[in-house]
């Protein structure tokens, strides 16, 4: 099930690249119109004065600071709206917990050591303790000293590659706080920044804007209004994807919705005053539907006959979690979707939600990410030095139980080892005493089938076998010494090979490099 490109500069494209104009079209031809939920596409993109005249292609994703992997997205969102003369839309989830994605930066010591580094975009106490439980939307931009350490510790204690492509952004990620005050008009500031190095552009939706859109309200009282049911068909839409892949798991992808003391869970986060989010639950009684955010003291009581005025009136804020939130995007604001490959996974459960509720097959959805090292050739040496670690270690454990094996296999120690191991194997295997012995213990293995002579050639091999690997001591400290040093190494390689990194950890070759790659990917229909 992973479909993570594993390789530099390797894309993945889920279905064919090749179907996604065709898609496109086939959407807009079969929903655009139609009413889904009580609501049109046309009318719901008309009221958000969005355009109507042509397709729309739309990622989404939470206003972290973008790698490649997630970058990938926009790029071809971008490429897909040209090719069918459309635009390319982005929505920031601005409804996530900054510490659900944490970041890092890569540190390398001088000995050599390395360790991904976590990054700490505040550095007042108050903001700290904010930034841990208030959504994005509610967030500040960065703090300017924050950012600047960040910054700062990147170019000092990051690989050159990363020092250099630091430097390149450093001025513009600062100069963009002089505008830019809180996090989402950062965050989309960033995306500019990309934009500018790739030539493309794209319009920006904020999350937490839509949800308090009327046409979201709607979407929400559909459900509402509909609640048992769709508790139900969400339900099962869990159970069947899990059935489908072995997952036993009750929390993945997600955990079901629950009904307790009277209550239905919803698939739906509130907040209120306190900028704090929590699941949202609803209960019935009479003419009235209570909400209530889990975790909060009181209920929100709204008349069912003025659902929808109080609701737009009132001071609670609802917004839609992973499910519903992307449901409402396929069914009303774009044309064409763009996951990555972790969206990918629970979209399949929302297309079976999908069926359920309306009885049709969901739009064609596609999925996209690429793997991109800060430093592809450091990281390629390492992977080397690190394989020799298993042979090292097989060697190792060859010597202590058949130390001939020096002398009968010296084919397989010159191919296989390193050379500086190598060296202490070569002297060894030029001592006549030893290969002596070596050879005195192949005769004697003949001799343990014969039960007169078995055990007076066991005592002898056992004899030869202690004395052999004695006589190997400078070998097997140089093993140990390089099984160290590998273990360093690939504490290095895992740093390196980490795909995550901020994008101000690449260098700009790389997002120009991502760009021809996807336009490629488009001209051939790759997959």
């Amino acid at each position: 099930m992973d479909k993570t490109p594993k390789h530099h500069g390797e894309f993945y494209f889920e279905p064919s690249i090749a179907e996604w104009p065709s898609a496109v079209l086939q959407n807009r031809a079969k929903f655009f119109d139609i009413p889904l939920w009580d609501q049109t596409a046309s009318k719901v993109r008309a009221f958000l004065k969005m355009p109507t005249d042509c397709p729309i292609v739309l990622t989404g994703h939470q206003p972290v600071f973008f790698y490649p992997g997630i970058w990938a997205k926009c790029l071809a969102a971008s490429q897909l709206a040209q090719a069918v003369k459309g635009m390319a839309y982005h929505k920031i989830t601005d409804t996530a917990l900054a510490p659900e994605f944490t970041q890092f930066i890569p540190e390398v010591n001088e000995k050599g050591r390395a360790r991904r580094g976590e990054v700490d975009f505040f550095i007042s106490k108050d903001m700290k303790i904010k930034a841990k439980a208030v959504p994005y939307a509610f967030l500040p931009a960065p703090e300017k000293a924050a950012l600047e350490k960040i910054l700062s510790n990147a170019v000092t204690f990051g690989p050159a590659v990363v020092q250099k492509s630091v430097k390149y952004f450093n001025e513009k990620l600062i100069d963009g706080l002089k505008i830019n005050t809180t996090w989402n008009q950062f965050h989309s500031y960033t995306l500019d920044l990309l934009d500018h190095i790739a030539g493309t552009k794209r319009v920006t939706l904020v999350g937490s804007h839509l949800w308090e859109s009327e046409p979201f309200v709607d979407f929400f009282i559909f459900w509402l209004t509909h609640m048992m049911d769709f508790n139900k068909h969400y339900n099962d839409s869990l159970d069947e994807y899990r059935k489908k892949y072995g997952i036993t798991h009750e929390m993945e992808p997600m955990s079901n919705l629950k009904f307790e003391d009277w209550h239905f869970e919803l698939p739906f986060w509130g907040t209120a005053k306190d900028h704090r989010r929590d699941t949202l639950w609803a209960k019935i009684e009479g003419k009235t539907i209570s909400l209530r955010i889990k975790g909060s003291v009181g209920s929100h009581t709204f008349h069912k006959e003025d659902l929808r005025n109080e609701l737009l009136a009132s001071t609670l804020k609802i917004w839609p979690k992973a499910i519903p939130q992307t449901l409402f995007c396929r069914m009303y604001l774009c044309d064409f979707f763009i996951h990555g490959i972790g969206g990918g996974a629970y979209e399949e459960v929302g297309d079976l939600f999908f069926k359920k509720t309306v009885n049709a097959d969901p739009p064609v959805y596609g999925i996209t990410s690429a793997t991109y090292l800060i430093d592809d050739k450091e990281s390629e040496g390492l992977d080397v030095i690190v394989n020799h670690e298993r042979i090292m270690g097989l060697w190792k454990r060859a010597l202590e139980q058949n130390p001939e094996y020096l002398f009968t296999r010296p084919d397989d120690w010159k191919r296989d080892l390193p050379a500086f191991i190598r060296g202490y194997f070569e002297r060894c295997f030029e001592i006549p005493s030893l290969k002596k012995m070596a050879d005195e213990k192949k005769s004697l293995l003949d001799f343990l089938k014969d039960p007169a002579k078995k055990s007076a050639a066991a005592k002898r091999i056992k004899e030869l076998n202690g004395e052999l690997f004695a006589s190997y001591a400078e070998i097997i400290k140089a093993i140990d010494q390089g099984l160290l040093d590998a273990q360093a190494v690939k504490e290095a390689r895992d740093v390196l090979a980490f795909r995550e990194y901020p994008f101000f950890c690449f260098g700009e070759e790389v997002f120009l490099d991502m760009k021809e790659k996807v336009k490629k990917a488009f001209a051939e229909g790759k997959v």
